[in-house]
């Protein structure tokens, strides 16, 4: 789950809630190009990646793995508008047992999708928008077809 900071201490609340065994926090570095809301103020150039598992935390032995990564954006790739690098995504499902399914409950254009297709595992999408679940839909054609 990506949050900024303002969110972070709910967001774990929730993974937990919801029966997830929370695992740690990541930090994702957009790079300097990220959005500064005015002078004074810290640049919003990070965004946490809160991960977790149902059950026992299987990941694959070849970590460790970088608790920071930075990948900028980019538009050409972003397809939502708080739409993720898929270059991204798909450094975060190496960690995936290949015998896991990666579920996004907020699929918006499907990166996710498309980085675990390409990286060969197994995903449930979860979007409620028809019109991002048609990017989702066409953006993973492109890579069956």
């Amino acid at each position: 789950m990506f949050c900024d900071w303002r969110q972070l201490p709910t967001a774990t609340d929730a993974l937990q809630i919801g029966g997830i065994s929370w695992r740690g926090v990541i930090v994702w570095n957009k790079g300097l190009g990220s959005r500064a809301p005015h002078k004074g103020y810290f640049r919003h150039q990070c965004e946490f990646i809160l991960w977790g598992t149902k059950g026992p935390c299987n990941i694959q032995n070849n970590g460790p793995f970088p608790g920071c990564y930075e990948e900028h954006v980019r538009q050409k790739d972003k397809h939502h508008i708080a739409g993720k690098p898929t270059a991204l995504m798909e450094e975060l499902c190496k960690v995936i047992p290949y015998d896991g399914i990666i579920l996004d409950p907020f699929a918006g254009s499907g990166t996710t999708c498309v980085a675990a297709l390409k990286t060969g595992h197994q995903y449930i999408g979860i979007e409620k928008m028809p019109e991002y679940c048609e990017i989702s839909n066409q953006r993973l054609r492109q890579i069956t077809e």
